[in-house]
């Protein structure tokens, strides 16, 4: 065999080695298949009004909590009552989902009829967006929230039984409803929600350590994100300290605040002694700082050299238990 066709040979071996081996390795993209998330609209749908849910009308799958963000997503109908799929992309882009791979399978317009049992034409209200007492009373009893909840949706609301969520986290900006009627048909409202409730402003500012008083605050309402954070009751600022200067004007962190010590470094305090059916009392100084129940070190003072580790009853007295 000439030398030239051993070399043709060997290079013709390694093409087919690296095509076997290219055959083998995924492509770096196939994992992007678990970020997937596809949208899928039949040509035509029915809707109660000109605003409506992409949940109302699309099916959405995807990674887990991917329907959550883009079901109550709002759409609205388009001249010539469509819906068109650069606006449902664009809603989509909007709703600030990250880290996905979409994929939009639908006609570039899809046709958008009424589905109203009511008869109300399209324009004639239908499409306002609108607050309904009794909804709110149902958001609120969901969320068990005692503040107020403005809500606003589109369309009329649903006949029949509320059948999900079954609960809602106050500070929900938006969330799908779900209702179920008489004949088992289900319908989705999508609503948004702003929650207020009052909580408690600092009335004039007050350094770091110094204990609150009622007269420290007023009461002002206040756009809540999330629940737990802010003051909004006195019994749980009055008599407390914060560990950081609380500014004129500006709600009361609720994590900013401590329970003042029952007793102080450096007090006098009554120590007493108890083992078994046995009792003494002795004077004794505080090492330490501590609220009631706190366990700090004590010296008696009589002996400095006798250093005792004893719970706080109150600010005058201490209890060391001798086994």
């Amino acid at each position: 065999m000439r030398p030239l066709d051993c070399v043709r040979r060997r290079i013709l071996r390694l093409f087919f080695i690296a095509l076997a081996c290219s055959a083998l390795i995924p492509a770096s993209g196939a994992s992007g298949a678990e970020r997937l998330v596809r949208i899928d609209i039949p040509p035509s749908v029915q809707v109660d009004g000109t605003a409506f849910a992409l949940g109302d009308i699309a099916w959405i799958s995807g990674p887990d909590g991917v329907r959550d963000v883009l079901s109550p997503l709002i759409l609205s109908v388009e001249e010539g009552d469509v819906v068109t799929r650069e606006q449902v992309i664009r809603a989509v882009e909007a709703s600030g989902l990250e880290g996905v791979r979409l994929e939009v399978r639908m006609p570039d317009r899809v046709r958008v009829e009424a589905s109203g049992s009511d008869g109300t034409p399209r324009g004639e209200g239908s499409g306002r967006f609108a607050s309904d007492e009794s909804l709110v009373s149902v958001i609120k009893s969901l969320a068990a929230w005692d503040g107020d909840v403005e809500v606003s949706h589109a369309g009329p609301v649903p006949e029949g039984r509320l059948v999900s969520p079954g609960s809602l986290v106050p500070g929900t900006a938006a969330a799908t409803l779900r209702f179920r009627d008489g004949a088992g048909r289900e319908r989705s409202l999508a609503v948004r929600m702003v929650w207020t409730r009052d909580v408690l402003v600092m009335a004039r500012s007050v350094p770091r350590g110094q204990p609150l008083t009622a007269e420290d605050f007023v009461t002002r309402p206040m756009r809540i994100a999330k629940p737990g954070v802010y003051a909004v009751q006195l019994s749980q600022a009055v008599g407390r300290t914060s560990r950081r200067p609380l500014p004129q004007g500006k709600p009361v962190p609720l994590e900013f605040l401590s329970e003042p010590p029952a007793a102080e470094k450096g007090r006098t305090v009554l120590i007493v002694v108890r083992r078994g059916g046995l009792v003494a009392t002795v004077k004794g100084v505080l090492l330490d700082d501590g609220i009631a129940g706190a366990v700090v070190r004590v010296r008696r003072a009589d002996d400095k050299k006798v250093v005792l580790r004893a719970r706080i009853l109150d600010s005058e007295t201490v209890e060391v238990d001798v086994p």
